[in-house]
């Protein structure tokens, strides 16, 4: 059996599901849910996907109407830091000639699955950790599953909440971050970045520094608020492309040059949906996207997970591999799809 949904953590241990068949539009119907899913650079001509029925319950609850599924059995394909280094070469270079101050290149790791991936991944949704939000989709042979720790934006119709998460230690160096001078300067950069996107709303609240601690891997995280001034009031589409993509998974500062350089590596790697805003409008306009990082993506028998790593002047090429590695291992850990068996 196989089924069209798509599903996103609305709080701990809660996922709102939609069940297809979807009717995909470039606008959300009045008075209906829907989800919005697109691409990295937002190219989708109708992101909006409004299922045909929907429900919020229990990760648990979910599980529990599918099968027991067997275990995936998947082998990977090892990257080399041969095949990352020409794209750290060609951002150090861009930033060497004045083009931008930080940019994120992204890799994948492929690998081919024995089964249909999508009902193992439900019996693991409810040992997604705090800090992550839950989101995924399946339709028709292809899918997405992730458990991501950035949050784009969240609304309750009042004001908006938005994060910077940028800076990336193993879990049992986290305190390394608030001493690493490029770890510091590479999220000033994503909290300056997002600052200014939402200045012209005005009331821009922003947080303390802090520590966001996940099982594995450890992240810079300052917290930051804002409000509309006016009484006309943004969409969230509106809010998704000021927004999108923060310096955290883009350029820093936007320009055409460094916008032209993701897009050309892009070329070589295609992203798709990963680093993209993945989110739910509700009925009553009350909002939350999420930014589609450490997931495992498929097609077919094709499986593979992405990593990005912000590069700085000063990055250092087996350091930023070694980043990729860790945040890619961090989601085999999460959907036990750690163990490099042949198929």
């Amino acid at each position: 059996m196989h089924r069209d949904f798509a599903f996103i953590q609305t709080a701990p241990g809660r996922l709102f599901v939609g069940w297809g068949p979807f009717e995909q539009l470039p606008f959300r119907r009045p008075g209906r849910p829907a989800f919005y899913i697109t691409d990295f650079f937002l190219s989708d001509p109708h992101p909006w996907r409004h299922p045909a029925r929907w429900e919020e319950i229990s990760a648990e609850e979910l599980a529990k109407r599918f099968p027991a599924a067997p275990t995936p059995r998947i082998e990977w394909q090892p990257l080399s830091i041969d095949e990352f280094a020409p794209l750290f070469d060609s951002a150090k270079a861009a930033m060497h000639r004045g083009e931008f101050q930080k940019i994120v290149p992204v890799l994948f790791e492929h690998g081919r699955v024995d089964v249909d991936p999508w009902r193992w991944f439900f019996t693991r949704l409810s040992e997604i950790p705090s800090g992550m939000w839950a989101y995924g989709y399946s339709y028709k042979q292809h899918g997405m599953f992730g458990a991501t720790p950035e949050m784009l934006f969240e609304t309750d119709g009042r004001g908006y909440r938005t994060m910077a998460l940028a800076g990336t230690r193993p879990a049992d160096r986290s305190s390394e971050l608030l001493r690493d001078e490029k770890e510091l300067r590479e999220h000033r950069l994503v909290v300056d970045d997002i600052v200014r996107r939402v200045a012209p709303f005005g009331n821009v609240e922003v947080g303390a520094l802090g520590i966001l601690q996940l099982p594995s891997i450890a992240h810079l995280m300052t917290l930051i608020r804002f409000e509309e001034m006016g009484a006309e009031k943004m969409s969230f589409a509106d809010i998704v492309r000021r927004l999108h993509p923060t310096a955290a998974l883009g350029v820093a500062p936007r320009t055409e040059a460094g916008d032209r350089w993701l897009r050309e590596a892009d070329r070589g790697v295609r992203r798709r949906t990963f680093g993209a805003p993945f989110g739910l409008e509700r009925e009553d306009h009350r909002g939350l996207a999420v930014v589609a990082i450490r997931n495992v993506q498929w097609l077919g028998d094709s499986m593979r997970i992405g990593s990005g790593a912000g590069l700085l002047a000063e990055s250092r090429l087996e350091r930023e591999f070694d980043e990729l590695r860790e945040k890619r291992e961090q989601v085999k850990s999460l959907f036990g799809l750690t163990a490099p068996v042949a198929v």
